[in-house]
């Protein structure tokens, strides 16, 4: 399991097994991901400082909108010691189309702020020298920063073996039987990096977050060609069930 994520988010969680088979199938999902899409940056940024912002616009905002806003807050405030020195309402006209823009560049002017006085001039280099408990309380004590964002900037820029978990990965994980029904996203957080296998992390959640905008949707999830419907508890129910009405419509006819 990816023990790190455990010991960070759940210090006093117990891992499953090694044998359980919630790590076994997610150890053959990462393989079928990596082997089906590789593992790209999804446009992550390698500076753990840019990642930030980039992780912060993209919560519950569609991706060509937060990529909109990110590269208009990046022209606008090159160097963190402008978006630290900018009006709230400069801020938040940059980044209005990520909604919530208002609170947003009240809490960005505040982390641009934090990092310099913290760490310095060049705070990139300063995360990058943190162990990984260093890091991730550092980064989810700031204003806004969640867990799975948290865990987003250690996993794509600091290289630590880090499972975040987004909308996809409790969408897929609940599907695949690995997580109960209902989770809210907190309670999968915490419950899902128990089942993925040690140094899979970035595989697994980037093929998460690829099949999940592409194959497995929230309505309407493309069963008929996923790559997981042998494994999927969902994917099989589904596939009879679009199967019989199919039968029936074709004998009612």
């Amino acid at each position: 399991m990816s023990r790190l994520t455990l010991c960070l988010l759940c210090p006093s969680g117990k891992g499953p097994s090694r044998r359980d088979r919630r790590v076994t199938l997610l150890a053959e999902v990462a393989d079928r991901f990596v082997n089906a899409y590789g593992v790209p940056s999804l446009g992550n940024r390698s500076n753990p400082v840019d990642e930030l912002f980039y992780i912060l616009l993209s919560a519950r905002t569609p991706e060509v909108n937060y990529v909109r806003c990110y590269r208009a807050l990046k022209e606008k405030f090159p160097r963190l010691t402008d978006l630290a020195a900018a009006p709230v309402p400069r801020i938040a006209r940059c980044i209005r189309d990520a909604g919530l823009a208002n609170k947003r560049a009240r809490q960005f002017k505040v982390i641009a702020r934090t990092l310099l006085r913290q760490l310095g001039s060049n705070p990139a280099r300063g995360l990058r020298r943190m162990r990984a408990e260093e890091a991730y309380a550092f980064l989810h004590a700031l204003p806004g920063v969640a867990a799975k964002s948290a865990a987003c900037v250690m996993m794509y820029s600091l290289g630590f073996d880090v499972f975040p978990v987004d909308v996809h990965a409790r969408r897929i994980g609940t599907r695949l039987g690995v997580l109960p029904e209902g989770l809210d996203h907190r309670a999968a957080q915490a419950k899902l990096p128990a089942f993925v296998p040690d140094g899979r992390s970035k595989e697994l959640h980037v093929g998460f977050v690829i099949h999940g905008r592409t194959v497995c949707l929230p309505r309407r999830p493309a069963c008929e060609r996923c790559m997981l419907a042998d494994l999927c508890r969902f994917g099989r129910a589904e596939l009879k069930n679009r199967g019989g009405k199919h039968g029936q419509r074709r004998g009612n006819r």
